[in-house]
């Protein structure tokens, strides 16, 4: 299969799920129940049921408590990547659910079936090796099906809307070399009780979630671009290479000049 840094997509058949570990992920993610059920803790619990639409957004905790019988399709795709913050129009669900928004929506009977090829479509671009501008034509159509379908329930905005925020402002503002104290101030709170509340909401500090993006956004550029390693680190929010170099290496293994040869020749066969 075609590997992908931005997007990714699947079909999950699980017979019986236990309590999944506490996540949050940079990436943006989309889920379709297709049959069985599954039980979603976030801000709040939810009941996932067949001909649904789970929405989950970047940097926002999450974990499977229970389910069965679960037939699924899912994806995932950066925002940076394709541009789509949650400003965009087309994002205004997951913007919703940052603000208290259940995370899930149920679908028209009849357009199940729609939605379903478009997932379908998503996971043969990806093993195809399509370009991504087709890849970025079917997530918009995945986004519109979810927007038409997201009546979503209003709740109150509970105690973690300062975290969504910081992570609205790290997504956005990670490569400019930004630190704790700048996250704070942007959000006009005391810096430790940021770093308390981040770490125990989404399992990773602040620092940890700024270094997640910014080597994200490095990935990307080596992967789609000609650009020198030395430009990429800086575009990336690093002043000094090596640096930039050493933590690439602690997270994938490689260099970035080796991760690229190895994913650019992967992406091309």
């Amino acid at each position: 299969m075609t590997s992908y840094i931005h997007i990714d997509s699947g079909f999950s058949d699980i017979s019986e799920l236990s309590h999944d570990e506490h996540h949050a992920h940079e990436d943006y993610i989309v889920t379709l129940m297709v049959a069985g059920y599954v039980k979603l803790k976030g801000k709040q619990c939810v009941n996932i049921t067949p001909g649904m639409l789970t929405l989950v957004p970047a940097g926002m905790p999450h974990a499977l408590l229970e389910g069965k019988n679960m037939q699924v399709h899912w994806l995932s795709f950066s925002g940076r990547f394709f541009q789509l913050d949650e400003k965009n129009e087309f994002m205004r669900s997951f913007t919703a659910i940052r603000n208290g928004a259940l995370p899930i929506c149920k679908l028209a009977e009849e357009r199940v079936s729609y939605v379903t090829s478009l997932f379908l479509e998503i996971q043969t671009e990806l093993a195809t090796g399509k370009s991504h501008k087709v890849l970025e034509s079917l997530i918009y159509l995945v986004l519109n099906e979810a927007n038409k379908a997201s009546e979503l329930t209003a709740i109150e905005i509970n105690g973690h809307t300062k975290i969504d925020k910081a992570m609205r402002y790290i997504q956005a503002h990670s490569c400019e070399g930004i630190s704790l104290k700048d996250v704070a101030h942007a959000l006009h709170i005391n810096s430790a009780h940021l770093a308390s509340k981040m770490k125990q909401a989404t399992g990773y500090s602040v620092g940890q979630w700024i270094l997640k993006y910014r080597l994200k956004m490095a990935v990307e550029l080596l992967l789609n671009t000609d650009e020198m390693v030395e430009l990429i680190g800086y575009q990336a929010g690093w002043r000094d290479v090596t640096h930039f170099i050493r933590q690439f290496k602690k997270q994938y293994q490689q260099t970035p000049s080796a991760w690229r040869r190895t994913n650019k020749n992967q992406t091309h066969d």
